[in-house]
């Protein structure tokens, strides 16, 4: 007797439910894997965001002060005070140290090669994972941003980011809601002056509202976030920015903001990491909402936070 051996295979109806299925389930996982990858964004952006809080803390320990916000003469922003105590002082010796001192006028930090190159360095805790358009803006990398009472001075390198190649950043200091116009005798949004502004020297004891509620770093991207990325922020020249302007969505180069979804992370003056909402494309002006940011954005102006109105 002979036997005989068939060989079965799958029709093509068969053959299209497989597919189906498995675009089904594709289709199911896709979501779930998208959400772990961005709270995984979310948990390294805030432990970056913790290490430049406690920086900014042990240089406090250190020289009794907060790093200036942002320094007039030399156009360096408080982020790069804080190299030795982020692990990166062989990138901090590069700058020539004068460049630090806010009394001694030298020139701007671009002028001088050294620093030029310092500045050409991607550092890891100045960067979020969530941004991944950080080095593909195509308008230009802003040497340097920071308040100015009313207004909020930038200056960029025109070109795309990769052939201007600097070193960016995703995170900023605090000014409050237009830095320290109180000096200048408003006191509306004067009341509500951040732990950093031009020139400042803040003493973290002087944070009267404590500093659990006190903001002090935060996420900006130095352009817009939906599109086309137009620009970034250089790390050397990242000084400190107003909050007047809410946690609009989409972000833009004069606001706070972020990649995440719905929310932007904020480092407080005690080293915590809070997540705050976004707000939609336009400032609420003078709301229950706005108000509560411009709270927890002041150091000394004797307001309790409604949390519930911001996170």
């Amino acid at each position: 007797m002979i036997a005989q051996l068939r060989r079965h295979g799958f029709t093509l109806i068969e053959l299209l439910v497989v597919i189906a299925i498995i675009a089904i389930l594709i289709g199911l996982l896709l979501p779930a894997v998208q959400k772990v990858r961005d709270a995984a964004a979310r948990s390294q952006c805030s432990n970056n965001l913790k290490q430049i809080a406690l920086a900014a803390q042990n240089y406090q320990g250190a020289l009794n002060t907060l790093p200036p916000g942002f320094n007039p003469n030399s156009y360096v922003g408080s982020l790069a005070y804080l190299l030795p105590f982020l692990e990166q002082q062989n990138i901090y010796n590069l700058v020539p140290q004068y460049l630090f001192n806010p009394n001694v006028n030298n020139g701007q930090w671009w002028l001088y090669n050294s620093s030029w190159t310092a500045a050409t360095y991607h550092i890891k805790a100045f960067e979020c994972p969530a941004d991944g358009s950080l080095y593909n803006a195509t308008q230009g990398t802003f040497a340097f941003m920071t308040e100015n009472g009313y207004t909020l001075n930038a200056g960029y390198f025109p070109g795309s980011a990769a052939s201007i190649g600097l070193g960016a950043t995703d995170y900023i200091a605090s000014a409050g809601a237009l830095g320290n116009v109180s000096a200048s005798g408003d006191t509306f949004y004067g009341q509500w002056v951040g732990p950093f502004y031009q020139g400042s020297s803040v003493s973290i004891v002087t944070i009267t509202d404590g500093t659990s509620n006190t903001l002090m770093f935060g996420e900006s991207l130095g352009g817009t976030n939906r599109g086309t990325r137009d620009f970034n922020l250089a790390w050397m020249g990242a000084g400190c920015l107003p909050t007047a302007w809410d946690l609009i969505d989409p972000c833009q180069w004069y606001s706070f903001g972020s990649n995440h979804t719905a929310i932007v992370q904020f480092a407080y003056c005690d080293g915590s990491v809070r997540m705050l909402r976004k707000i939609g494309p336009s400032t609420p002006w003078f709301s229950s909402q706005w108000y509560a940011f411009m709270a927890a954005s002041g150091m000394q102006d004797g307001y309790v936070v409604d949390f519930s109105q911001i996170e």
